[in-house]
């Protein structure tokens, strides 16, 4: 009897464990105050908890909601459905960049979809110098390299679709715009090639490392 009781428990805490183990991120750390308990561009995964305090804060790169926000104060609790803040408030500080597949008639030309320029709004003085991308589940089943081009320059690769951290190029001027070209090349020879095209304005982004989602 003993031995089954621990049997069961030990079969419940492996699916919790391997449940928590394949669960998808909510957020990415974008910045935080001194004494809070993540680091700088880590992943908040569900079951996190964040306490910040009665003065801290946190800002956030919500995956879901495609926004950054500002959370000061209170405790942080993650889940699978998103984050929710005791204690605290939430602040907008400006639309997140996702760089997204246009919409098209159907699924696989959805996944087509080539071009978007980003835009942002300056809340800080700081000008991007670095470039992280952030590969959505669908394009890691289906892709496992990328090119990264900046300026119709010599590509990077990438084997691994893991948040890329990458420096951008030197320019002229410190608030010329840099155009960024996604090559993503599949796991097998169906998927071919796809390219993502973006337009990044390190001035507007608002912090040395400029953010972005790419579905």
């Amino acid at each position: 009897m003993k031995a089954a009781a621990i049997g069961s428990v030990f079969s419940v805490g492996l699916v919790a464990s391997v449940s928590t183990a394949f669960a998808d991120p909510v957020a990415l750390v974008l910045d935080k105050s001194e004494g809070i308990g993540v680091s700088a561009f880590e992943e908040l995964m569900p079951g996190d908890v964040i306490d910040l305090g009665k003065s801290g804060h946190i800002d956030l790169l919500s995956y879901g909601a495609c926004q950054e926000v500002r959370l000061m104060a209170g405790v942080v609790n993650v889940s699978s459905d998103g984050y929710t803040l005791d204690g605290g408030e939430e602040k907008l500080l400006r639309a997140g960049n996702c760089l997204q597949a246009e919409s098209g008639s159907g699924d696989e030309k959805a996944d087509k979809g080539l071009t978007v320029t980003l835009r942002g709004l300056t809340l800080e003085n700081k000008k991007a110098a670095s470039l992280m991308l952030r590969f959505d589940n669908k394009l890691r089943e289906e892709y496992d390299k990328v090119f990264v081009s900046f300026g119709g320059g010599a590509p990077k690769r990438f084997d691994v679709l893991d948040n890329i951290l990458t420096e951008m190029p030197d320019r002229v001027e410190e608030d010329e715009s840099v155009e960024v070209e996604l090559f993503l090349q599949g796991k097998a020879p169906d998927y071919g090639v796809v390219m993502r095209k973006i337009t990044i304005d390190p001035v507007q982004v608002g912090r040395e490392t400029a953010v972005v989602i790419v579905k």
